[in-house]
């Protein structure tokens, strides 16, 4: 697969953006929406690879941080750091997959159950990994580290979240988060 230059960012300097496309195009990887094992493949490799990512991670105590490190029109793939007391708060991907892998640290994911109202949960550690499909609803929260560093792909690129309320009567959407809308306000 050859990867059209034109529909491809990163926040990365442009050095980095360059290692980061031979990267990404050693990957091999098909055109359109990508599965979750697709996705997961991409951020266990990503994780492998730290020499492209560690000196361009950010430990905020304040803030939660993400970075884009790579997007085309098919996936996109975020490095995010995390630390005590920071969660994503109850979320959807507006429509995308998506699939992490924990690099440093450690995570707790509660999420939305297959009938819509209960809450399940997973621990996540350094080396382990997660995916999910386009209805999933979840609170990724920091567990541990200094700071927990995950990595996430999602397919398609992010348009925006849903942010949901938990209440006594099950999850109740709060607000419609537009991806240009949050950058912008993270900027």
């Amino acid at each position: 697969m050859s990867l059209n230059v034109e529909t491809i960012l990163s926040e990365a300097p442009a050095t980095r953006a360059a290692e980061l496309r031979m990267f990404f195009e050693s990957l091999k990887l098909p055109e359109g929406r990508l599965d979750a094992r697709t996705l997961v493949r991409i951020t266990d490799a990503v994780a492998a690879r730290a020499d492209l990512f560690e000196d361009l991670l950010v430990d905020d105590e304040v803030n939660r941080w993400w970075f884009q490190l790579w997007v085309t029109e098919s996936y996109e793939v975020r490095l995010l750091t995390w630390e005590r007391e920071q969660s994503s708060d109850w979320h959807d991907h507006g429509g995308s997959s998506g699939a992490f892998t924990v690099t440093a640290g450690a995570l707790y994911e509660a999420y939305r159950a297959e009938d819509h109202f209960s809450v399940r949960d997973h621990h996540y550690v350094a080396g382990d990994n997660g995916s999910f499909g386009p209805e999933h609803v979840h609170d990724m929260i920091y567990e541990a580290g200094k700071p927990a560093v995950s990595i996430h792909a999602y397919s398609p690129p992010l348009s925006g979240l849903t942010v949901y309320d938990r209440t006594r009567f099950g999850f109740v959407a709060r607000d419609f988060v537009n991806e240009e809308r949050r950058a912008e306000e993270l900027s």
